[in-house]
């Protein structure tokens, strides 16, 4: 019994060593991309930085684009901040009898770069893709109660010893339907209003495309 263990115990340290060598064995002639699953495998993209990152980084050069399975000496990374909101602003689009339509719009700047890294996790490179200093918009439509004033209403009176009705011209008016403001509604809805990780993952697209 005593025996089986240390055999067994041997056994798991050799697959252990193995695999340790096996990792640490770095393929120099090979580099990672790493990005979220909006680019699937497949996806243009993948197409464009394998033919764009060796022209601006150099130690890409001659280098193959390898999977999961590979311990490659560079990979590329990606990063993308949160959206910093700038302002909100309202334009009407149309009148209805009871309803409004109105165009609410979000003004916000993010960044985003993508990075490469050597085998020792040292950051050799930032290529930004977004600049802080770049001003984006998300646009939502949405319809809002319009105001309705007072109307005025007369009043009849009851006949009084058989006379017949008669209109005396008194007025009252009824109660006013307060409408929505715009910016009532953007205050109450910031967090749905701003824009969405896809709404930035698409402008990234749109940037990597036109390189």
């Amino acid at each position: 019994m005593k025996r089986m263990t240390c055999l067994l115990a041997f056994v798991l340290f050799f697959a252990a060593f193995a695999a340790a060598q096996n990792l640490a064995a770095i393929d120099t002639g090979k580099y990672r991309i790493n990005l979220p699953d909006y680019w699937r495998p497949g996806n243009k993209i993948w197409q464009v930085l394998t033919d764009k990152l060796p022209i601006v980084c150099e130690e890409l050069v001659d280098k193959e684009l390898c999977g999961d399975r590979c311990n490659p000496r560079y990979s590329i990374e990606f990063e993308m901040s949160e959206p910093d909101i700038i302002d909100y602003y309202a334009n009407r689009s149309s009148i209805g009898k009871t309803t409004d339509t109105w165009e609410i719009v979000t003004l916000y700047r993010f960044s985003s770069s993508l990075l490469l890294f050597n085998e020792k996790d040292e950051l050799l490179t930032r290529l930004i893709l977004v600049g802080k200093d770049e001003t984006w918009r998300v646009t939502e439509r949405v319809e809002l109660r319009s105001y309705v004033p007072s109307k005025p209403q007369r009043i009849y009176v009851a006949p009084v010893g058989g006379q017949s009705n008669a209109d005396l011209g008194n007025q009252q008016f009824s109660t006013p339907i307060p409408g929505q403001s715009p910016y009532s509604y953007i205050d109450k809805n910031k967090e749905k209003l701003s824009p969405t990780r896809r709404d930035m993952l698409g402008i990234i697209d749109e940037k990597i495309r036109s390189w």
